[in-house]
Parts: C-alpha cells; structure tokens; sequence
C-alpha cells in the first residue's frame, strides 16, 4: 500500500499535465471515453459483486472481483499499445486523448483496490 500514494500522486499530476483543454476535437473525446470507460464498468462490476458477496456473509474477497479487477488491467494494457500504435502513425490528437484516458483508467483501479481490500476486510 505505500507504493499506491506515490503512483496516485503521479497519475495525478500527468492527467494535469494532458488535460483536454477547453475545447477538445472529437478524436480526442472518442478516444478519451474509449479509453476510460471500460475499466469504470469492470471496477463498479467488482465492488458491485463484492458487496453482494459480503452480503452472503462471506469475509474475503471474491474470486469474480478479483478476476473484474485483472480484467480492467488487460483493457489498460490495450490501451497502451493502442497508444504506441496511434504514436507510430503520428495521430497526435488520438494519442493525447488515449494517454489522458489511461490517467483516468489508471486512477479508477487504485481506487477499485481499497474498495475490495477494504470490503474483504483485509
């Protein structure tokens, strides 16, 4: 848990650094929404079932949460090599919202695993 203030604190300061601006062309909204969504419905899914496991009286964290939260990882990580790919085909509007999409998708797992280590009691 020590090492997820600092990464917090630098996705933070990155999504600063590449926020959209006032007003952001399509492309990068796109690939903004594109990018961030998934992991937001993967993370909402696994502390949605989490709790529905606390509920059966069951302290640890479940095993479908567990599996949700690699899941958004593996979408994060597509993410990035759609990010290397958009690089090398010099899509720069693309590429700043993609990057700007993975601060947000990277910040939503951090936040997904207090909840679960939380609602699993650990």
């Amino acid at each position: 848990m020590i090492i997820i203030i600092p990464l917090f604190i630098a996705v933070c300061i990155v999504a600063w650094l590449l926020r959209p601006g006032i007003r952001p062309t399509n492309h990068r909204k796109v690939a903004i929404l594109a990018t961030a969504i998934p992991p937001l419905i993967l993370a909402v899914a696994a502390v949605i079932l989490q709790l529905l496991h606390n509920a059966d009286g069951k302290t640890w964290v479940s095993d479908i949460s567990n599996t949700l939260f690699v899941a958004g990882f593996v979408f994060i990580c597509a993410a990035v090599l759609a990010l290397v790919c958009f690089t090398i085909a010099r899509r720069w509007e693309i590429v700043k919202g993609i990057a700007f999409g993975i601060c947000i998708a990277v910040t939503v797992p951090i936040i997904e695993l207090g909840l679960l280590e939380w609602l699993g009691g650990v």
